[in-house]
Parts: structure tokens; sequence; C-alpha cells
């Protein structure tokens, strides 16, 4: 996991609460090399956020059990990263097309 993913999914969070989700992630994803807590908030004062507005719901209880949940249910699942894709319930290793097709046509009987 990246150090900073579980500051930034918080951060996420509290910029949906304001309608600005997609522009944050954007600006996360693309400079996911320098994330740290400082970038965060220069990322969402970019994001056009409403910064008081956003330091108080990086504190609020109700995202950050939101995402400590996110983060039990990727462990037991055995989720090592993002994006994860699952079949029929059960985790993709090999991402490759042919891989995956096997993987379906098993899970619908046909070998």
């Amino acid at each position: 996991m990246h150090k900073a993913a579980r500051k930034a999914a918080i951060a996420s969070l509290a910029a949906a609460n304001q309608g600005k989700y997609r522009e944050i992630s954007k600006i996360f994803f693309n400079n996911f090399k320098v994330l740290n807590d400082e970038k965060i908030k220069i990322f969402a004062q970019q994001a056009g956020l409403d910064m008081l507005k956003f330091e108080k719901d990086l504190k609020d209880p109700s995202i950050i059990n939101r995402i400590n949940a996110d983060i039990r249910l990727a462990k037991k699942c055995k989720v090592r990263g993002v994006p994860a894709i699952f079949i029929n319930g059960k985790l993709v290793k090999n991402r490759s097309i042919d891989a995956m097709s096997r993987m379906i046509d098993k899970e619908l009987g046909k070998k």
C-alpha cells in the first residue's frame, strides 16, 4: 500500500462531501509519487475545496470508519492493491484476457 494511501482515501471522501471526488482523485493519481500530508492539502486547494470544511471532514469519524472498514474487507479478501478484479467471488491474479476468459469459462462450467 502506498505510504499516503490511507490519508489520500480519507481526503478523497472529504472531497466527495463537497462534490469534488473526481477532481481530487485525478490530481492524486497524477501525482501519486509525491503524495504526503502537505501535498494532499495543496492538491485539495487546487481541486477548489473549501479548506475549513475539508480540514473538519479529514477528522470526521464516519469517514475514518468507512476507510477502516474498507481496509479490513480488502485484507479479508486478500486484495493487495487496486484495481482488484473478482470473478464469481474469486480474486483474479492473472489479468491477461486469455487467463480471465479461462477463469470465466471455468466458473460458467464450460472447461
